[in-house]
């Protein structure tokens, strides 16, 4: 099954936005930086990682049963 059939199936796309959350969750409360440019950055990568699974989630639930 190649990736382009895999991002049809709506089960992957909700365990790829699932998964997103988590990773940027964890990171968000994990990650130390520092006070200059790394609070910016974290925020810039959990705000990525949230888009990302607010993006698939959605798209999941706009797909078909199959």
């Amino acid at each position: 099954m190649s990736l382009q059939e895999r991002l049809k199936d709506r089960n992957t796309l909700v365990r790829i936005g699932l998964v997103c959350l988590v990773i940027g969750n964890l990171l968000h409360l994990l990650a130390r930086p520092t006070p200059a440019f790394g609070q910016g950055l974290i925020d810039g990568v959990f705000g990525l990682f949230t888009g990302l699974a607010i993006g698939c989630l959605l798209m999941s639930l706009r797909r078909k049963e199959s």
